[in-house]
């Protein structure tokens, strides 16, 4: 009886033990189901972080790489490979060192030494790289080490930013500033900026000579420091109004002072200047030296007013030569009309008279002599004389002038309703009074060399 109660009692503890392990077991496996289930959240969590960053490298503009110790690409997101002109396929397990010239990837590794020694992230500017098709790019290159859980470095991971075509820009706007710097710089013009409180933000070369100052003594100086108040009062307005209206604006003739107290006289054309939001910010001005010119023009405005005087001197000179050169004529003719006269009124009759004397042909010879020396003599004065001047009576006038015209005695007689023989008695007398005797010349010629 003893002996079945003992084995009663340990068949209760068996069975109590056997409920503990059970238990025990429910309790681990439920232990168990719940770590399960927390791992796979956690994996599920991983998966969602690490499809989260994957899809963020895969979705930004800049390149991203990592590469191990070795140099060779462990991964690449999708703007690498764009970048580099390859798949992905193409690039893992290659060496960065393919994508380089051996200069550039001697730069690159000296970056990558670096960066291991120190553990100090770098960044490389103007990496260029050589894509597959040959072409060459410029990036911006920030590169950081890479460790693993016991903080032993394995590799470096890079961001590239593509920078060609800003790199291009840049280099384009800084050809082009250098191209009109020099443009500038080589004009004879001055080319000066102002900010809006009209001091000076850059001066070219012939701005300076025009100052005789440096580029140093010019900027910051304000215009007003080189004028007189009245001409700074007047370029104030006009920077006014360019600043209201926007509109070009120029000013001629104005004065300014040299470095020397020396004076200048300039003329400019001045426009108004914005900054990049479209807000006046100051004035552009294009000055022009012209002290050279108007003293030129001054000269020859006094040179002018002495031409004129010179000129208003020798026409008063010329007119009273005129007067002179005329009353000398008059007295000329007045003197050729007495020497004419005189031979005709006074030498002539006696020649005619001495010739009805007897004379031997000697004499005579030479009284013929005498007579056509005397006709040579003073027949230049005849130019001078006119028909007036021969006494001739109206009717000898008349027909003197009717000979001029060519028309022979007949035509002359049926022309005044005379004789023949009355036009012939005119002509003789007026060949008698031109002193036209005893010779065969032509009337009529004569008649014409007469004024």
């Amino acid at each position: 009886m003893k002996e079945r109660q003992q084995d009663r009692r340990r068949s209760q503890k068996d069975v109590e033990h056997l409920k503990d392990r059970v238990r025990e077991l429910e309790s681990a496996e439920k232990r168990r189901r719940e770590a399960e289930i927390q791992r796979e959240a956690a994996l599920e969590a991983l998966r969602e972080s690490e499809y989260k960053y994957r899809s963020i490298l895969e979705s930004i503009e800049e390149g991203y790489l990592e590469v191990d110790l070795a140099g060779n690409y462990t991964f690449v997101n999708d703007a690498m490979c764009r970048m580099l002109g390859k798949n992905r396929d193409e690039i893992i397990n290659a060496s960065y060192k393919t994508n380089y010239t051996p200069e550039t990837a001697e730069k690159a590794f000296r970056m990558f030494n670096r960066v291991y020694r120190t553990g100090t992230s770098e960044e490389l500017f103007d990496d260029e790289i050589i894509r597959k098709d040959g072409q060459t790019i410029t990036r911006e290159l920030s590169v950081s080490l890479m460790r693993d859980p016991a903080a032993n470095p394995v590799g470096f991971r890079a961001v590239a930013r593509d920078v060609t075509k800003r790199k291009k820009a840049e280099a384009d706007l800084r050809e082009s500033e250098e191209k009109y710097r020099t443009i500038l710089e080589s004009i004879s013009e001055g080319y000066m900026e102002v900010d809006l409180a009209g001091k000076y933000t850059f001066v070219n070369n012939a701005a300076c000579a025009m100052f005789n100052m440096s580029r140093e003594e010019l900027l910051g100086t304000s215009y007003r420091d080189y004028m007189a108040p009245e001409t700074a009062q007047t370029m104030f307005q006009i920077f006014n109004t360019i600043y209201r209206t926007g509109e070009r604006a120029e000013l001629f003739d104005y004065e300014i002072l040299g470095k020397n107290g020396t004076k200048q006289t300039r003329e400019l054309a001045a426009s108004l200047m914005r900054d990049s939001s479209g807000k006046p910010s100051g004035f552009r001005i294009v000055v022009r030296d012209i002290t050279s010119r108007k003293m030129t023009e001054e000269a020859l405005r006094k040179r002018e007013q002495e031409l004129k005087v010179n000129a208003q001197y020798l026409a008063e000179a010329n007119t009273a030569l005129k007067v002179l050169l005329k009353h000398r004529e008059e007295d000329r003719i007045e003197l050729e009309r007495d020497v004419l006269s005189n031979v005709r009124e006074l030498v002539l009759p006696f020649l005619e008279k001495i010739k009805t004397t007897h004379l031997t042909e000697l004499q005579e010879t030479y009284l013929n002599i005498i007579e056509a020396n005397l006709n040579n003599i003073v027949s230049p004065f005849f130019r001078n004389m006119t028909l007036n001047d021969f006494n001739l009576t109206p009717k000898e006038i008349q027909i003197a002038n009717l000979i001029k015209e060519g028309k022979t005695t007949k035509e002359i007689a049926a022309v005044l309703n005379l004789a023949t023989s009355t036009i012939d008695f005119h002509r003789n007398n007026i060949r008698n009074k031109m002193g036209f005797t005893n010779t065969r010349a032509n009337l009529r010629s004569y008649l014409l060399s007469l004024s």
